[in-house]
């Protein structure tokens, strides 16, 4: 078993060092002292990352305004900005949320446990520190073995946004997550690389029918397939309250460049001279077919970050790549973007606000069966 030592905040007067890394491999959820261990966490004020399948989470207790205000803090969150509380398979909604439409119980019957946030009408109890000060609530059912694990073993609601710094690039191994927040957190399970690597899809189910705020694991296809009727894709510049929907989120210290398959060659010769600080190094993420537009012996200077062979395998690697552009510290990523359909809609939504460009693709439309 590998252990990770990080400062504990708690034992910080005595400098003590507790940050541990137990690790499970993915789906495995045997390390019970583990899970145990972090769920007395959770109980005494302490932050906890966690693996789903989306990305890793900062999870702290839901119901505690302590750990939440340092939840926001360690993360440097605007305050106003609500995170989503996630829950064991069996935790009942109506300890959280009020007036659930039956159409979004057909949603969590339909894709919890699994990658979908539901933003409803929050109980008067639930605390406003949680939301934001907002009147409604996000919340979701992982379906990541180790967080159910850990949801049922702490046995309540864990408020858990990506563990990374605010409008950073999401983390989707555990090494991540030390790497960016390091001893300002106390515990980090290791679950293994997230088998999805995009967020979740948020579903606001305050209105008489349903709107995506954020696309994600869960594609818009599927939601209409399920319901059956239309679905407003909302336009999502931040002015809804519901977290990733800033213009500007998931970014690197690189600048980030979208092109198409065809313009791939121009967009490399445009960037390929030193910036303003002298950096000549491009990193380049593609569908290993857009690669046949690419010939690496006429760019040297060009890094193949990720060439995944499908939209599924792009969406698992997006992070990790522009994690590994920052590594090396490269001055700008040029990203072919995938077809938005399905979940390519997801993977072009997080690469466009990586640039400060919201919604490329993401018209405010109803869709009609």
């Amino acid at each position: 078993m590998d252990r990770r030592v990080g400062r504990s905040r708690r034992a910080r007067d005595a400098h003590q060092l507790l940050v541990k890394q137990s690790v499970i491999e993915q789906g495995d959820g045997d390390n019970d002292l583990d899970i145990e261990r972090a769920a007395s966490l959770l109980r005494s004020d302490a932050l906890v990352a966690f693996p789903t399948e989306t990305v890793y989470g900062l999870g702290c207790n839901a119901r505690s305004t302590t750990a939440i205000s340092r939840l926001y803090a360690v993360k440097s969150r605007p305050t106003n900005h609500p995170v989503i509380v996630h829950l064991a398979l069996d935790a009942p909604i109506d300890e959280w949320a009020v007036r659930v439409p039956d159409w979004a119980n057909v949603l969590a019957q339909s894709f919890w446990p699994g990658p979908l946030t539901l933003v409803l009408p929050k109980r008067p109890d639930v605390l406003d520190a949680l939301t934001g000060g907002h009147p409604s609530i996000g919340l979701r059912v992982p379906a990541q073995k180790v967080a159910q694990a850990l949801l049922k073993s702490f046995g309540d609601g864990v408020a858990a946004p990506s563990a990374n710094r605010f409008g950073r690039v999401s983390p989707t191994s555990a090494s991540a997550v030390v790497a960016e927040l390091g001893d300002e957190i106390d515990f980090v399970l290791d679950g293994g690389a997230c088998s999805l690597g995009v967020e979740s899809t948020i579903v606001d189910c305050t209105k008489v029918s349903p709107t995506i705020l954020r696309p994600g694991g869960v594609t818009r296809e599927e939601i209409i397939s399920v319901l059956g009727s239309a679905v407003l894709v909302k336009n999502a510049d931040g002015s809804t309250p519901a977290p990733g929907t800033l213009s500007t989120h998931y970014s690197p210290q690189a600048r980030v460049v979208l092109t198409t398959a065809s313009g791939l060659s121009n967009s490399i010769n445009s960037e390929s001279r030193p910036d303003s600080k002298g950096k000549t190094h491009i990193g380049l993420l593609a569908l290993a077919d857009d690669l046949k537009y690419f010939d690496q012996t006429n760019s040297p200077e060009v890094m193949i970050l990720n060439s995944p062979i499908n939209v599924k395998q792009y969406a698992r690697v997006l992070y990790e790549s522009l994690r590994t552009a920052d590594i090396n510290n490269l001055a700008v990523v040029i990203a072919v973007l995938p077809p938005s359909s399905g979940l390519g809609e997801a993977v072009c939504d997080r690469l466009t606000r990586a640039t400060g460009r919201a919604n490329f693709g993401l018209k405010s439309e109803k869709i009609i069966l």
